[in-house]
């Protein structure tokens, strides 16, 4: 069996009028990373990241983030869910 790595997720905390420019980025990048809004309130994104590119979508949110504020957090979607 091949040892395939998983994909990575990381949340962040964006700003509400960044939203559509940095989903515009990221779709530059086509295939390097998708993008969810996992929370209206407080606008909470989520990255899934193949892991071949985890280092490439790294050096791309330090450049994002000279432009707009991003803040990496912590998100349960198990218990949104629930909630």
């Amino acid at each position: 069996m091949a040892n395939i790595a998983a994909d990575v997720v990381r949340y962040f905390l964006v700003n509400r009028r960044d939203v559509v420019y940095l989903k515009f980025i990221l779709e530059a990048y086509e295939g390097m990373a998708t993008m969810t809004t996992v929370q209206r309130e407080g606008v909470i994104i989520r990255l899934t990241i193949p892991a071949g590119f985890a280092a490439d979508i790294q050096e791309l949110l330090a450049a994002i983030s000279a432009d707009i504020p991003l803040q990496e957090t912590v998100f349960d979607e198990e218990s949104e869910l629930r909630a």
